[in-house]
């Protein structure tokens, strides 16, 4: 069963980061993605990673999952994250697909509805699973959905595809993004003219799986080596690669909270490449017991002391206390410092929550 559907106007705070001037190279590129400009992009624009990521993820190269189970997944995702902005802009997009409020609402309270049929209800489930992680599903969970009818290789790009909507909700969620025009543009009086028009312009074609393999080093490497051939693989591989080379936060610190992340979502793949990339950093396997057991620890710097403990809240929250807490964790960062830190956030309980797709090899 599902939940009680999220109002569009839950309860919000104010945007923790200011809106500032973007590039016209950046504005440029995201326009193309787009096909607009988001009002994401002048809060996130000094950190160039993420607005890449965000593209990354916006054109969501799929070759065996269909892309509206896809819309699906990151509207549940969102619901279930209570991602205000997500939800509106998710919500949208299944409207302009043709589903009506009275389907969603239906939908997201049961799976169980005539527009889904029974692999699409235990991808729904999976990923709604994936995203509570309580506990974290595992090869069980994913052979389920094969059993009802799904290819595995669809199944491994439903996982991607909600890994990516939990990376956008806590981003969005944390930083408290203002809502999006888009998100009430059903409501407008000529919705229904534009509507098959927009719906064109938005269909998404399958990609083809990919042929060469895709680098099998960097951090996170085992996680996309069991992506397969699935084009998302390369997606995340670069997303990953990008996030670690930034240098707006150190990559201790970065590995730090991947690894308390992967202790409190119990994914051991992360905590073991966390520990490996610390030893290398002089941290005694001793010091970083305390670290992932106590969250405190004399080797940590004055902030990584505020981030390692936040770490741990980002994995369930609720959205205006997670908002508050951050605005304390982040008092006197700079608007990148704040954005990063978000971000490196978001990637570890993505990843740490996609990592199902090792245990499930």
């Amino acid at each position: 069963m599902g939940a009680a559907v999220l109002p569009l106007d839950a309860e919000w705070g104010e945007c923790l980061v200011p809106a500032t001037a973007v590039p016209p190279e950046m504005e440029a590129a995201v326009r193309r993605a787009y096909g607009a400009v988001p009002g994401w992009l002048g809060r996130l624009a000094p950190c160039g990673w993420i607005v890449r990521t965000l593209m990354a993820f916006h054109a969501r190269p799929l070759a065996y999952a269909p892309d509206t189970l896809c819309d699906l997944v990151s509207l549940v995702v969102s619901q279930d994250n209570s991602c205000r902005y997500c939800y509106g802009v998710q919500r949208a997009v299944l409207r302009i697909h043709g589903f009506s409020d009275e389907t969603i609402d239906r939908l997201l309270r049961d799976f169980h509805v005539a527009e889904t049929s029974p692999a699409d209800r235990a991808a729904l489930e999976f990923a709604r699973r994936l995203t509570r992680a309580t506990p974290r599903p595992g090869r069980a969970e994913l052979d389920a959905v094969v059993e009802a009818g799904m290819r595995r290789e669809a199944v491994v790009e439903v996982a991607a595809v909600a890994a990516a909507a939990n990376f956008f909700n806590r981003l969005s969620t944390f930083l408290a993004l203002p809502p999006e025009p888009f998100a009430r543009m059903p409501e407008r009086p000529a919705f229904r003219l534009l509507r098959p028009l927009l719906a064109w312009r938005m269909r998404r074609r399958p990609a083809e799986p990919v042929r060469e393999p895709v680098p099998r080093d960097g951090p996170c490497a085992a996680v996309v080596a069991a992506l397969g051939d699935a084009p998302i693989a390369a997606t995340l591989r670069r997303v990953f690669d990008d996030a670690w080379a930034s240098d707006v936060l150190p990559r201790r610190t970065k590995a730090l909270v991947l690894g308390v992340v992967g202790r409190a979502l119990g994914c051991p793949h992360a905590e073991r490449e966390s520990r490996d990339f610390l030893a290398g950093e002089g941290f005694a396997p001793a010091e970083l017991d305390e670290v992932f057991a106590t969250l405190r620890c004399p080797r940590l710097d004055p902030r990584e002391a505020r981030l390692v403990p936040f770490a741990r809240e980002t994995v369930r929250y609720q959205p205006v206390a997670i908002q508050e807490r951050l605005r304390r964790v982040a008092e006197g960062f700079a608007p990148e410092e704040t954005i990063e830190t978000v971000g490196i956030l978001a990637l570890a309980n993505a990843v740490c929550r996609l990592s199902v797709v090792l245990d499930a090899c």
